[in-house]
């Protein structure tokens, strides 16, 4: 597979710039890498990226830094899925979505109201790695964002670093390295351009995408799911993987009605070569089917409760053994756990 041309998500972004986990191997090129960095933050706000610190390394995450997480934790340890990318259980694999779909279309939302904010938090842990070396890390973080009723108004956003660790047997000196987000940074901006956006970036107002969607980008979407999947492919360079990742990306945002969520489910249950990785997949002591892809040298799955519906996560789990200078890490390591909880609040800084 060819490396896009422009950015996919922020996760194939960060993949040109900071040569993104277990992907195929990027130079790295500084100013580029700067340049694709601050499109990324803009594409998707506030999400923890590596850079440059040092000047006699660099540093690139395993897991691609998503702005939705929640893991348990012991959780970055392995998979029991045959992670071949060649799967038997298509069949299965739309059922268990079309099953998700048909619950999460019972659901009754209430609109959010003039005034209010919907509250997005995401909780992340991931492995990091530094280039040209066989240390690594975990990151546990959180963010929360409050989004404006009227996209125009203020938005909030703010970190949490929970931990940061050394993985054991990838050891390196001193403290690892959380990335340039700091514990208790706080954001605002209008039409949520914060503060750390490029010069001339466009806002989160008229910047529409499946990982940024606008109401009106939302009731544009298509209601059938054959021409969902359709846009869904449009988005991902008429690719199947980068189609998979947009409604990824869609999902934990965690800005869609649960009707269009079931769209996407539906859609999902469309596309060839998902498979049913795993029955009992558990983030933060919720159990769910976990859908996989073989994407690049990886397998990215979603994760559904199959009693509810609910969309509760992702993860990303290496696929076949790295090489050494890939940082050793064994096939099945869960490198990254993302999830995300969405609610409705009264006011910029309230919690549910």
């Amino acid at each position: 597979m060819s490396e896009p041309t422009k950015p996919e998500t922020l996760d194939r972004v960060l993949d040109a710039a900071l040569a993104r986990a277990a992907d195929e191997p990027v130079r790295f090129d500084v100013t580029a890498g700067r340049n694709a960095l601050a499109a990324a933050l803009q594409a998707r706000a506030a999400e923890p990226v590596a850079v440059e610190r040092r000047p006699r390394r660099r540093v690139r995450w395993l897991a691609a830094a998503a702005a939705v997480a929640v893991l348990t934790g012991g959780s970055l340890v392995a998979s029991t899925v045959d992670l071949t990318g060649v799967g038997s259980n298509s069949a299965t694999a739309a059922e268990e979505l079309i099953h998700a779909a048909d619950l999460a279309s019972r659901v009754v939302e209430r609109p959010i109201a003039p005034g209010q904010y919907r509250y997005v938090r995401s909780r992340y842990e991931g492995i990091t790695r530094a280039w040209g070396s066989d240390e690594a890390w975990t990151t546990d973080m959180v963010n929360e964002q409050w989004i404006p009723a009227d996209r125009r108004d203020e938005w909030m956003l703010r970190f949490t670093i929970n931990s940061v660790a050394w993985v054991p047997g990838h050891e390196g000196q001193g403290t690892p390295d959380s990335g340039p987000f700091k514990n208790g940074d706080e954001f605002r901006g209008k039409c949520g351009k914060y503060s750390y956006y490029a010069e001339g970036q466009p806002d989160r107002c008229t910047n529409a995408t499946f990982h940024n969607p606008t109401p009106e980008f939302i009731a544009a979407l298509p209601k059938d799911p054959k021409e969902l999947l359709a846009r869904l492919r449009e988005e991902g360079h008429a690719d199947d993987a980068g189609a998979f990742m947009q409604a990824l990306d869609a999902l934990r945002s965690g800005q869609y009605p649960a009707e269009v969520r079931a769209n996407l489910f539906r859609a999902l249950a469309l596309l060839p070569g998902l498979v049913v990785t795993d029955n009992r997949a558990n983030l933060d002591g919720k159990e769910g089917v976990a859908l996989g892809k073989k994407y690049y040298d990886n397998f990215t799955e979603i994760i559904i409760d199959p009693d509810n519906g609910d969309f509760i996560g992702t993860r990303e789990v290496i696929a076949e053994d790295q090489s050494g200078d890939q940082g050793t890490m064994k096939k099945g390591t869960v490198i990254s756990s993302s999830a995300v909880t969405s609610a409705l609040v009264g006011s910029l800084g309230a919690r549910p």
